[in-house]
């Protein structure tokens, strides 16, 4: 169940920004307030999976296992490091109306995103 949750979390996340984007030039309000729901999405989500993999016995005490060797987990991990980091950064150019930062980063964070959900939900199972 927990994966589960993990998966719906990021793929609502990851529509909410695809759906945002669609929206940049319709309706800016709309595009702040989905990408808004997309960031509540993914900060929630990484937030659970970050708590219960270093303060509550790892992700495998939730019955989640890896289903490729070590070093691709560890690329994942990075990148989605990278894309968070990206994310809030979007988030910041946006707030501040910082266009130019803001159109360049998401030509970045849209595919890296979407890589690292795709690759999140076939890289892990649970037992």
């Amino acid at each position: 169940m927990s994966l589960f949750l993990i998966n719906i979390g990021m793929v609502l996340s990851l529509f909410c920004f695809y759906i945002g984007y669609y929206y940049r030039f319709r309706n800016n309000f709309f595009h702040k307030k989905i990408n808004l729901l997309g960031m509540i999405f993914n900060l929630f989500t990484a937030s659970y999976l970050l708590v219960n993999k270093y303060f509550l016995g790892g992700i495998e005490a939730l019955g989640i296992t890896a289903i490729v060797p070590r070093w691709v987990v560890d690329t994942h991990r990075f990148f989605a490091a990278v894309s968070l980091v990206l994310m809030l950064l979007m988030a910041y150019s946006g707030i501040k109306k910082k266009k130019e930062l803001h159109k360049k980063l998401h030509y970045v964070f849209l595919p890296l995103y979407s890589i690292i959900v795709i690759s999140g939900l076939s890289i892990f199972r649970t037992q």
